[in-house]
């Protein structure tokens, strides 16, 4: 990552954490971690301000494809779904 994505980077990082949850902050800062490389977990902790242990972290569940966090329902399937039920209870 060149030095001036770095820096747009840690310019926007507090903005869009700010509108995340607490679990999309640790993934989106886990992401952004392994993208950067070495030495990226440290650098995204200082950026978005937050703990490294919540960087590591966000890394593990990326790691484990975030198989302990159900989907939010906001999938087409569900909507779809959704749909159907109402549909058949008019």
């Amino acid at each position: 990552m060149s030095m001036a994505n770095l820096a747009m980077a840690a310019k926007h990082l507090p903005l869009v954490f700010a509108r995340l949850d607490e679990q999309q902050r640790r993934w989106v800062a886990g992401l952004l971690s392994e993208v950067l490389g070495r030495g990226g977990t440290k650098q995204v902790a200082e950026f978005a301000g937050i703990d490294p242990k919540t960087v590591r972290q966000g890394r593990i569940d990326l790691d484990r494809e975030l198989r302990e966090y159900p989907q939010d329902g906001r999938g087409r399937g569900t909507a779809l779904q959704k749909r159907s039920l109402t549909s058949s209870s008019n």
